[in-house]
């Protein structure tokens, strides 16, 4: 009885996510790196001119600071949220909107902030998808306590788990849906996509210092991070996954601690619904939990869209493009749903695998993966206004060459050595 009630309050969670179609937004987090220019080395948050004395600095910009402690760990702004990923990664979250006109002016808007900030300290905003120069173990964690747990978690649940804390920078997308039948769809068609947004979004040429012979490396990396919480989730291609079904897969993880107030509790292996007590738990809460797996697809009470690789401006817009194009649109969403319904869990595991050899070449449920991409920039492109269909450009050319910033970076690389990767910070600047 008490489980049952447990899953219905997460049910009623997600539930309460639902919105009426024009009131649809699209949320976006951008993680990125920040390292010195002289030899691309991480920027640590406690060295002098570090990620703390960057985080003072957008204070005075007029960001509302975040503490803990006696650290400053984040900040509020109007239209934006930045806080610190493990390795002290600065994350953007734009707050949703409904144009990709407002989230490419308010990104553009944190840029024009920070980039000076760095200039003066000859640093640089890096957008990769891992970091080009310093190993995890020179990379010390950020002071926030919640890192700390889930690092000593890690150290027992699969090989990767400090690379993907201290090593990686994602691009995640956030959508909205109107009724359990518009989440299904939605969440169904996100996770079939999954091998094909890792690739098309690949920006990590590098790993640990070497360049990265194969492709989508932190697809790996979360692979062999905790099965419990990361790729797809279990289920997610079966006949009927929908509220019930993910809060069940919520319920049944650990959640590796809880917070009570401001205090962080440690739970352990112990999973969610052994350590809550429903008659006793906040909104916020409930969202803490749901926070605590990190699959391709994530839901809190809207779809989190987390398989790419941070990427540089335009870039980032235009993926951020496809995905809006996609999943805003009736027609695509009904086409790819379509498909897959003949389409098994285990044939999406082999298409990541499949492209994490061959890229491009690949195979995606038995077609060629080059074909595949094309059709959903078609879709995409489709799904969008006029207005908003140029920014699909850049990345779609990309593609349809075959290529992503990885290959391209790789291939720069091996010409001109490491340096040739400033290249993805530059980009920044020519906006």
């Amino acid at each position: 009885m008490g489980y049952e009630r447990q899953v219905e309050a997460f049910v009623e969670f997600i539930r309460s996510g639902e919105k009426i179609r024009d009131d649809f937004k699209i949320g976006v987090e951008v993680e990125h790196f920040v390292v010195k220019n002289s030899n691309l080395e991480s920027l640590t948050y406690y060295e002098e001119k570090g990620i703390e004395y960057i985080l003072k600095k957008l204070v005075k910009m007029g960001y509302e600071p975040v503490y803990e402690g006696d650290y400053l760990v984040g900040l509020n702004g109007k239209d934006e949220v930045i806080t610190l990923e493990p390795g002290g990664q600065l994350e953007i979250s734009i707050n949703a909107t409904p144009s990709l006109h407002g989230i490419d002016e308010k990104y553009i808007g944190f840029l024009n902030k920070i980039i000076p900030i760095l200039d003066e300290n000859e640093q640089l905003l890096m957008p990769i998808g891992y970091h080009p120069k310093s190993s995890i173990n020179d990379i010390p964690f950020n002071p926030k306590k919640r890192y700390s747990h889930m690092a000593e978690y890690f150290k027992s649940t699969g090989t990767h788990g400090h690379n993907m804390m201290k090593g990686t920078a994602s691009l995640q997308v956030v959508i909205d849906y109107s009724d359990e039948d518009d989440f299904i769809k939605k969440f169904r068609v996100a996770n079939f996509l999954s091998p094909l947004l890792h690739l098309i979004t690949d920006n990590a040429p590098i790993f640990e210092g070497k360049l990265y012979e194969k492709n989508i490396v932190r697809s790996r990396i979360w692979e062999n991070t905790d099965k419990d919480r990361s790729s797809i989730v279990a289920g997610a291609l079966g006949e009927k996954f929908g509220y019930r079904e993910y809060s069940q897969y919520i319920l049944n993880t650990p959640p590796i601690f809880i917070m009570k107030g401001n205090e962080i509790i440690n739970t352990g292996a112990k999973k969610a619904r052994h350590v809550i007590d429903i008659d006793n738990i906040l909104r916020k809460e409930i969202d803490h939990i749901f926070s605590m797996v990190f699959p391709d697809v994530r839901v809190r009470n809207y779809i989190e869209i987390r398989m790419g690789d941070t990427l540089p401006y335009p870039l980032n817009l235009a993926y951020v493009a496809l995905i809006k194009g996609i999943f805003y649109s009736d027609t695509a969403l009904k086409h790819l749903f379509e498909i897959t319904q003949s389409v098994e869990e285990e044939k999406i595991h082999l298409a990541k695998w499949s492209i994490e050899e061959m890229g491009f070449q690949g195979k995606f449920i038995g077609k060629s993966v080059k074909d595949i991409i094309a059709v959903l920039f078609d879709l995409a492109e489709q799904g969008l206004n006029e207005s908003e269909k140029g920014y699909l450009r850049p990345l779609k050319e990309l593609a349809l060459d075959q290529k992503n910033p990885a290959i391209i970076m790789k291939e720069k690389i091996k010409l001109e050595g490491i340096d040739a990767i400033k290249e993805n910070a530059l980009n920044h600047y020519r906006r």
